[in-house]
């Protein structure tokens, strides 16, 4: 009797197991979706940063990751 005991024991471990991970991969899924969705990745013409559009500085054609990058690169220009 104690070995029945002992393979229904395993068994509901690996069950319960499975159960976790299943649950664990779902919420993974869920967060990773609600976090993604920041739109359009724009590179930084001054240092390559990506960034989402919404935060660009623009200046004509060309974006940037910040006001001083923007103004470091039309020094470098000038």
């Amino acid at each position: 009797m104690g070995l029945i005991r002992l393979i229904l024991l395993v068994i509901l471990g690996v069950l319960l197991y499975r159960f976790w991970r299943n649950w664990q991969a779902r919420n993974a899924a869920t967060r990773s979706t609600t976090t993604q969705d920041q739109g359009k990745m724009l590179a930084c013409d001054h240092c390559g940063l990506y960034f989402p559009e919404q935060d660009a500085v623009r200046d004509g054609e060309q974006v940037f990751c910040s006001e001083a990058h923007r103004a470091a690169h039309r020094q470098g220009q000038a």
